[in-house]
């Protein structure tokens, strides 16, 4: 009986092990993707900005106030997040918390699904 105890527990600590790599791989997979659609997103942006530059400028014949425009929509929606960044962070907060408890959630759905197969 003792030696299954002690099974029984090492199996428990193999079990703990697993799902702790299964949650950082998961978290890790979840911010690689995550830069890269930023890298994207940022090369988008980018691209978008300089052909909103150029098209300003032809409209207003100086290149110079097309890309002023553009500089000055950014500055805009740079005061936009500033006055409601406490709004914004909340939000975000708010979501990345719903996100952990559903995993958390999930995990346990998970962990008794298994205990009703094993009985």
């Amino acid at each position: 009986m003792f030696d299954d105890l002690k099974q029984y527990i090492n199996n428990r600590i193999a079990y703990a092990k697993l799902e702790i790599v299964d949650s950082v791989s998961n978290m890790i997979s979840a911010g690689v993707f995550g830069v890269l659609v930023g890298m994207l997103i940022m090369m988008v942006l980018f691209l978008g900005s300089l052909a909103a530059g150029f098209l300003f400028g032809t409209l207003f014949d100086n290149l110079g106030y097309g890309f002023l425009t553009v500089m000055g929509f950014y500055v805009l929606l740079l005061g936009i997040l500033f006055a409601f960044r406490k709004k914004i962070m909340t939000k975000v907060t708010d979501t990345v918390i719903e996100a952990a408890m559903d995993a958390i959630d999930n995990s346990d759905d998970d962990e008794n699904e298994e205990d009703e197969t094993h009985q």
